[in-house]
């Protein structure tokens, strides 16, 4: 099964994928080879991968930020692969490599950066929340909430 995820600034692809599972608002979906057509919107933005190398089950883990998947069979002569396409805005893939005390402290630095400019905002009496002249104010609040979820998920993988 072939498996690619996508973001402007990241890309990923897996040939010998045999799982990818996928949150969705209905439940959870888990594709495998031969997956009937499917589309739709990770909702809680957690996707596992289930790859196959060199013998060994390997999982990975991506926290997405606004994502959606397409799962496809393309049909070629005798047998057809199943495709399997996420495109998100952001990702962070959860590993080993990944420490709680890097990712907390890029949130913290999120987080004051957001501040600093809602403040210097206020100080030149613009409305922080009038987002059609606050683009800056709303990339650094959707990059916060992004971080925030990348900690959780961390803290609960406990790596």
């Amino acid at each position: 099964m072939q498996f690619l995820l996508a973001t402007p600034e990241y890309n990923n692809v897996q040939s010998n994928t045999t799982k990818v599972r996928v949150h969705l608002r209905s439940g959870v979906a888990e594709i495998l080879e031969q997956h009937q057509d499917l589309m739709g919107k990770v909702d809680n933005n957690i996707v596992e991968v289930e790859t196959n190398f060199e013998n060994k089950i390997e999982k990975l883990w991506f926290v997405l930020q606004d994502a959606v998947f397409i799962v496809s069979n393309e049909q070629k002569e005798e047998a057809g692969e199943t495709g399997v396409y996420i495109y998100a805005k952001r990702v962070q893939e959860i590993s080993k490599d990944l420490t709680l005390e890097t990712i907390t402290k890029q949130y913290e630095e999120k987080v004051e950066a957001f501040e600093l400019e809602k403040q210097q905002l206020a100080e030149q009496n613009i409305d922080p929340l009038n987002q059609s002249l606050n683009a800056k104010l709303f990339v650094l609040k959707e990059d916060v909430n992004f971080l925030k979820k990348v900690v959780s998920v961390v803290k609960e993988f406990k790596l």
